[in-house]
């Protein structure tokens, strides 16, 4: 019965915390972690909850009153928050269209790597990007997706994300995933630059790789967001963007995230706060940049992103909405920030799906070359 009593006890306390995470919109910043790992294993509340259901039940049985009943409240509403969990990611894959695999979702994988050395290319004075080109034969030229890695502005490689790297491979899609200068110092107008030079040199060199110059997309997550709008927002030669969980206006992430840390990698870039540099900010935001004719644009983002937040994306959709930009807003329900890390996660099974969508809808792989 001891044993019992203590499996119950420390199951109960792992659903305690997981009920409060979910149930709290702000939590602290030492549960953002277990707040990521909700979107990934969500699920499997159902059944831990049921476990400890029947643990607080032998608890109770063997006269541990008072722990039983208190172990089986909390069993109860995890099962509930499991269920309030699948039932908010199948209400968003109703709305996008998408379907939701349990296979995958138990199957996971871990969307992490490394650059690929045998691959890359400098494409500036010390930056590299990784050329990574579709097996087997082409119909045409490829369409290519620049990959921005994200990182705060201040850390990360090109080797980051490569699941969607090989998934856009596998859809036809040249990639090319790039290194950017990162703060410290300030690169809050040479990390931009350098997105746009990739953007210069891949349509420079399209011919090499059997890319087609006129269909140039751009693609990432986080401060790879902000960069890869930022960039499709100030140069002519962008086909498409799609971002993940981008801060669309550092300012408000600056006031607004919940996930200190962040302060100190904008203001590494930026070279101060919003107070004492202004000006700054306005210039590394996308919102500022929104004006008619900006290519297709494609936002991915969680409610639950303590990092950065949520309202940012909606705020720069109202914007490209007003300006007549074709533009489509996902909203992830319960999702943290950097929810693709989990490729079986509910909500990266969506955002593949949408960009699938986007893609074929904007820039197809089988489609000939642009202008022909």
């Amino acid at each position: 019965m001891i044993v019992v009593m203590a499996l119950s006890w420390l199951l109960t306390a792992v659903l305690a915390v997981s009920v409060l995470v979910v149930a709290t919109a702000r939590i602290p910043v030492r549960l953002i972690i277990l707040s990521a790992l909700l979107d990934r294993y969500g699920l499997y509340l159902i059944p831990l909850g049921l476990l400890a259901l029947v643990l607080a039940g032998w608890a109770y049985a063997g006269g541990a009153r008072i722990t039983g009943s208190l172990a089986a409240l909390v069993a109860c509403a995890a099962v509930v928050a499991g269920v309030v969990l699948l039932a908010s990611a199948l209400r968003a894959a109703r709305r996008a269209g998408a379907r939701l695999s349990l296979r995958r979702y138990v199957a996971g994988g871990r969307n992490e790597g490394r650059p690929v050395q045998e691959r890359s290319v400098e494409y500036r004075e010390g930056l590299p990007l990784d050329v990574k080109l579709p097996a087997g034969p082409a119909a045409g030229p490829y369409p290519a997706v620049i990959w921005v890695h994200g990182g705060g502005w201040n850390e990360g490689d090109r080797g980051e994300a490569p699941l969607w790297h090989r998934w856009l491979n596998e859809r036809g899609y040249a990639v090319f995933a790039i290194e950017y200068r990162l703060a410290p110092p300030p690169r809050w107008d040479q990390a931009p630059e350098d997105v746009r030079a990739a953007v210069a040199w891949v349509r420079a060199h399209a011919a090499e790789y059997g890319v087609d110059p006129g269909r140039v997309m751009l693609a990432g997550g986080s401060a790879g967001g902000n960069l890869a709008l930022l960039a499709a927002y100030t140069t002519p030669d962008v086909r498409a963007v799609a971002a993940f969980y981008p801060p669309t206006d550092i300012a408000e992430a600056w006031r607004d995230t919940g996930f200190p840390p962040v302060r100190v990698m904008a203001e590494n870039y930026t070279g101060g706060t919003p107070v004492e540099v202004p000006d700054r900010y306005r210039a590394a935001s996308p919102v500022t940049h929104v004006r008619p004719g900006l290519p297709p644009t494609l936002l991915m983002h969680g409610d639950r992103d303590h990092v950065a937040p949520y309202a940012g994306s909606p705020r720069l959709a109202r914007l490209l909405g007003e300006a007549g930009v074709p533009h489509r807003l996902v909203r992830l329900p319960f999702a943290e920030h950097v929810f693709d890390f989990s490729w079986g996660a509910w909500s990266t099974q969506i955002c593949r799906h949408v960009f699938a969508e986007f893609l074929d809808e904007h820039s197809p792989p089988h489609a000939g070359p642009a202008g022909h």
